[in-house]
């Protein structure tokens, strides 16, 4: 996974390729310093606190009953 942060209207690959090195040796450090598992935990600890899952879901499904919620996760798995 790739974050890119614009401080312009345009960003370099440059700038682009230095994030995704500074992601991997930030992953690669918090392995060595804390073992995969914590530094598992770790990440999924930071990522919870943000947005609000709730109406994220609410607005996504909107006025849908549980069987057309149903139905709809059933036709994705089929595919």
């Amino acid at each position: 996974m790739t974050t890119l942060i614009y401080l312009d209207t345009k960003m370099s690959t440059t700038a682009a390729i230095d994030e995704d090195a500074l992601v991997h040796e930030g992953w690669e450090t918090l392995v060595q310093r804390l073992g995969l598992q914590k530094a598992t935990r770790f990440v999924v600890l930071l990522e919870r606190g943000r947005g609000d899952s709730v109406e994220e879901i609410s607005d996504y499904w909107g006025k849908s009953s549980l069987e057309e919620i149903h139905n709809e996760i059933v036709t994705w798995k089929a595919k």
